[in-house]
């Protein structure tokens, strides 16, 4: 009772705030980005998909309300990463809560094209919602297509929303950044996709806005150069931001996850304007779960618990309670060396007599702050991948060029979590308080799929490199290949068991 008094007095607030704008003409506009997983988080008290559910149909018996996902919901995402029917789900979890949600509209995020063509391909025929893109195309210079009765419907390029009593329309344009760029994939420059589009949408009576996957730096450069987008909807940093340009237009992102979203009413002012008046709101204990969406949710839950469990993993087991908190975020993991990135490393160095260790952030995907009591299933969130551990041996030359340009990585997943045994000082890269040497040999305790190559500007660490002598995968006390995650939780119960 006390959840739901809450939520209807931020109902009140939120309608006290807004009762102007309704008795105008106005489109509410729901944003929600950057979205992995369809559970509540933080034990419960924060996002899930119910509760955006729940303040989706609040909001529809008020005023029409549309709905949209600024790209990054199909990976990565813990639930992503099972294999449920002999196939790997690769965001069908996230379809069919969103599909339950009432999605009205999405755009490419670039992790939208980390699960392959054809399970992409198979994500966008099961969607109930319209994709559009301004930028992104198939290699062939032709839309992307949803594949509905035997027929190939092409992805708009903008999509156009009309008010109530039809006094105003907004077109959104949608840009994705291209820092994940399949063969089967062509994108052009924003500025082009802009130029293509801009002078037909920007007329009377109508407003243009963005549905945007870019950095923050370049959602403001946007601003600042096309005057007549008036606003942007965007995602890629995961934080919730609102940012003004020099001139007074704004870009909104919400926090990942849907730990908050943005509410945006559209409508016209006196002067005959049309303005967006933004709202953060948290989905937090204040806003109820909806149930048909919570059963939704639980079902794939069961499902996906029981595909961990077939790999030695038990969701709901307890590992440890931590003393501290460990840094999860991307704005640290990717920018900082930090205690996650240091038990992990040392998790790596666990029983072996390698030099050093080290791992990509991207490979750490929590974004989130950890701590309290945590559960294997905090441990697959931290880690989603289970990379397999392998220890490499390459020459210091290597070594030397991947530690020296760690810092021109930070913000990307290729930004290294660096061991202790590591050290650099006045441009000089040691390994266990020694200079290393070019021609020497050096074993590192890594993942596999950092040693492949497929690491953004990182691509030079990859077996067929000749400075790369030999990769072996590392074994348990049983001659199996050591999992990182398993390794992970037998470290935490010995760092914090006895504390």
């Amino acid at each position: 009772m006390k959840n739901k008094s809450r939520f209807l007095l931020l109902l009140a607030v939120v309608l006290t705030l807004v009762s102007q704008a309704q008795k105008k003409d106005t489109l509410c506009f729901i944003q929600v980005n950057d979205i992995y997983e369809i559970a509540p988080l933080q034990g419960g008290k924060s996002g899930g998909i119910a509760r955006i559910a729940s303040f989706i149909d609040e909001c529809k018996k008020r005023y029409p309300t549309y709905t949209f996902v600024a790209g990054d919901f199909l990976s990565p995402s813990v639930m992503g990463t099972a294999v449920v029917d002999n196939e790997r789900l690769s965001g069908k979890q996230m379809i069919d809560g969103l599909n339950e949600i009432g999605i009205d509209y999405v755009t490419f995020g670039n992790h939208e094209f980390d699960i392959g063509e054809s399970a992409l391909q198979k994500r966008i025929n099961e969607s109930k919602f319209t994709w559009f893109s301004s930028n992104v195309f198939r290699n062939d210079g032709t839309p992307f297509y949803k594949e509905e009765a035997g027929n190939k419907i092409p992805f708009p390029e903008y999509v156009s929303i009309t008010s109530p009593k039809k006094q105003f329309t907004v077109h959104l344009i949608g840009l994705t950044l291209p820092s994940n760029t399949p063969a089967y994939s062509k994108f052009i420059a924003y500025d082009e996709a802009i130029d293509k589009w801009l002078p037909l949408l920007n007329v009377k009576d109508a407003a243009v806005m963005g549905l945007t996957h870019l950095s923050a730096k370049e959602d403001l450069e946007i601003l600042s150069k096309h005057h007549d987008i008036h606003f942007i909807m965007g995602g890629h940093e995961h934080e919730d931001m609102y940012l003004s340009s020099a001139r007074g237009s704004h870009v909104a992102k919400a926090d990942a996850n849907g730990k908050s979203i943005y509410k945006h009413l559209v409508y016209r002012d006196e002067k005959k304007n049309i303005t967006v008046k933004s709202e953060l709101i948290n989905m937090d204990e204040a806003i109820p779960l909806k149930a048909s969406t919570t059963a939704l949710v639980k079902k794939w839950e069961d499902a996906v618990y029981n595909s961990f469990r077939k790999s030695g993993l038990e969701p709901t087991r307890d590992v440890c309670r931590l003393t501290d908190t460990l840094k999860g975020m991307e704005a640290s993991i990717r920018y900082e060396q930090n205690n996650l990135g240091k038990i992990i490393n040392e998790t790596l160095m666990m029983d072996s007599q390698a030099d050093a260790s080290f791992i990509n952030a991207g490979a750490i995907r929590i974004d989130d702050n950890v701590t309290g009591s945590i559960t294997e299933l905090d441990v697959i969130r931290i880690m989603p991948f289970g990379n397999k551990i392998v220890e490499v041996q390459m020459k210091g030359g290597l070594l030397e060029q991947m530690i020296k340009s760690n810092d021109e990585r930070k913000g990307l997943g290729g930004y290294l979590q660096i061991g202790k045994e590591v050290g650099v000082s006045n441009g000089i890269v040691t390994v266990n308080g020694k200079s290393v040497e070019k021609d020497k040999a050096y074993k590192i305790r890594t993942i596999e799929f950092l040693v492949s190559g497929k690491e953004l500007r990182l691509e030079m660490f990859n077996e067929k490199n000749p400075d790369i002598l030999t990769v072996s995968q590392s074994k348990d006390n049983n001659g199996n290949a050591l999992d990182l995650r398993l390794a992970f939780i037998q470290m935490l119960k010995k760092v914090y068991t006895n504390r």
